[in-house]
């Protein structure tokens, strides 16, 4: 089988054996249980005699022959036997969610050159060891029975298990959701540049996105080969490293056990494929979204107008953004004469400080003269949640929808900051209509412009 074989046995299993040491690991089941998965779910283990209802076989060699995956969940010391095991049963895949491998000590080194020797000649392919495992929306299984079943767009392939959850959960919470994750580990067999490989050619995914730490110990040729698949991809991929500073390197080691490599080499992935630089976990979660929502909507120019209904949050916002490399440009005549005739109080150059009028028809008209300009790219509106209902609350809303549609007829952006508050169902619900409409929402506008930034460097290097 071609590894894409392999990789729609992984996401799609018809049938799954579920290795156990114990009944300590009854959650693993329930996960799946809980999603209705309808293919063939069978148990393993030697001392339990069921496992959340189901009868557990004694040994790997009791069971059907060709079952497309495997999730072993044993001690390392057992791990050689039973991926021969494995391999014999002619079992198409596996999850090896067991630790303690080479970023444990010596001799986890040791048992996994051993595993990866044995995969290595066999027609097994296999993830992990020390990883979570999938999530397919679309098969119908997670192993976090917690994650939304809604299917998406977006894919993510990640070296830590725990950061993978955190992702799927933020950006559930944000309206965003899945196609395909997988949590690899140590990546000992298939590696991230199979799993960009797969997904670039995947009608289901739109947008990549990657937590990366270092390359398998095992394999010399990942890097030329993560390279290739790098610039042959055409989608938005969104790639963020851990292990950067020396600290860093160690504590990536000593957590999947990977190879750092050289921050030059990166510099020239970044400069010549399509990966977009990440340079923090919640940059990558707020672009995600970016891409997520404004997929059509990328900006043409670095530039953008900002409205807010605060003047010093105005100010350093501005102060911020110029930093960042967007533009500001003042609303020119004849708008800014148009504007005028609108407004007495705030500011009408850019960024638009516009307070007490956001309920009011005028409000929409003066965003939109702004937005509607050649020269601006796109627009960054901060707003609070002050209320959710009422009669203000509605008209406001409703401009916000007026503003939303406009800049969408234009092509151009339109990202909300609805900074944390103290009142935090109300802050959820104003953030749960917005997205609802399609818009996204983001914690700050330094935030929301570092998101606006990656869609214009995607719509650049594609252009």
């Amino acid at each position: 089988m071609e590894t894409k074989d392999y990789m729609e046995k992984l996401f799609y299993p018809k049938s799954i054996a579920m290795i156990l040491a114990s009944r300590k690991r009854a959650w693993q089941v329930i996960g799946i249980k809980g999603w209705n998965y309808e293919g063939d779910l069978y148990l393993v283990s030697k001392s339990e005699e069921e496992v959340a209802g189901i009868k557990c076989f004694r040994d790997v060699s009791d069971l059907p022959d060709h079952i497309d995956l495997a999730i072993i969940a044993i001690n390392r010391r057992k791990l050689k036997d039973i991926v021969q095991k494995c391999i014999e049963k002619k079992i198409h895949t596996l999850h090896i969610f067991t630790a303690g491998g080479a970023e444990f000590d010596e001799e986890g080194i040791e048992i996994e050159q051993a595993v990866h020797d044995l995969i290595k000649n066999s027609e097994v392919r296999a993830i992990g060891p020390n990883c979570m495992g999938i999530y397919s929306p679309e098969g119908k299984f997670s192993y976090d029975p917690r994650f939304s079943k809604k299917i998406g767009s977006v894919a993510f392939v990640s070296q830590s298990g725990d950061l993978t959850s955190q992702f799927v959960h933020v950006e559930n919470y944000y309206g965003v959701y899945f196609s395909k994750v997988a949590s690899i580990g140590n990546s000992i067999d298939l590696t991230i540049s199979d799993f960009v490989s797969y997904f670039s050619s995947d009608d289901k995914t739109e947008i990549i996105t990657i937590y990366f730490e270092g390359f398998p110990r095992f394999d010399e040729t990942e890097g030329k080969r993560l390279w290739n698949v790098l610039r042959k991809n055409k989608k938005p991929l969104l790639l963020l490293r851990g292990g950067i500073s020396d600290q860093g390197k160690k504590a990536a080691e000593s957590h999947t056990g990977t190879v750092a490599t050289n921050e030059r080499i990166w510099e020239a992935i970044y400069n010549q494929t399509s990966a977009l630089k990440m340079k923090s976990y919640e940059e990558l979660v707020d672009s995600t979204q970016a891409f997520y929502f404004c997929k059509n909507l990328l900006p043409k120019i670095k530039s953008v107008v900002l409205i807010t209904w605060s003047g010093g949050k105005a100010v350093l916002s501005t102060d911020r953004l110029m930093e960042l490399g967007i533009n500001m440009p003042e609303i020119r005549p004849p708008t800014r004469d148009q504007l005028k005739k609108m407004i007495s109080i705030g500011s009408i150059r850019n960024p638009l400080d516009l307070p007490w009028i956001d309920s009011t028809e005028k409000y929409p008209r003066i965003c939109n003269l702004a937005i509607n300009e050649d020269y601006i790219g796109g627009a960054i509106l901060e707003t609070g949640a002050w209320e959710t209902s009422g009669e203000h609350f509605n008209r406001y809303f409703e401009n916000l929808m007026k503003i939303f549609e406009n800049a969408k007829q234009l092509g151009k952006p339109f990202l909300i900051s609805l900074p944390h508050s103290h009142n935090y169902k109300q802050r959820k619900k104003f953030k749960d209509r917005l997205i609802a409409q399609g818009i996204p929402v983001f914690p700050s506008i330094l935030r929301a412009a570092k998101a606006f930034l990656n869609l214009y460097e995607f719509q650049q290097r594609n252009s």
